[in-house]
């Protein structure tokens, strides 16, 4: 540090004080990133696909379709049951979408399904 000519005041790297406090601002204090760590975007990306493979192949389209509004899998923003309802124009019943979210979640879950053992791995993963 320079002192200055009133002999208290500080210039350069410790402006402000003398750092005794214990409160020194580090870069890293003031360069958080909102943005997931790359590394945390493909954890995101692989089970995605790996959702996104097991749909595909264990569920039917009407199965995929309900998931997919009540998770936001497309838009980020899931859908609520009544609001599925509407888009539908009152051709399911809320007990039909909950009844066929259930049906697909049993799918998914089951272990004769080919993709299971790929979702079930992934929790595994995550909770270490």
């Amino acid at each position: 540090p320079v002192m200055g000519g009133n002999g208290g005041n500080y210039k350069g790297s410790m402006a402000g004080g003398d750092g005794a406090n214990g409160q020194e601002l580090l870069i890293l204090d003031t360069l958080k990133c909102a943005e997931p760590r790359p590394e945390d975007q493909v954890e995101i990306s692989f089970l995605r696909q790996c959702l996104e493979n097991a749909m595909a192949t264990e569920l039917t389209p009407h199965e995929r379709d309900v998931l997919r509004l009540r998770l936001g899998l497309d838009s980020g923003e899931g859908k609520t049951v009544r609001a599925i309802v509407e888009m539908s124009g009152g051709s399911m019943s809320m007990s039909d979408v909950r009844g066929t979210e259930k049906r697909a979640f049993k799918k998914l879950r089951s272990p004769a399904s080919v993709h299971a053992h790929n979702l079930l791995a992934y929790l595994d993963f995550v909770e270490r």
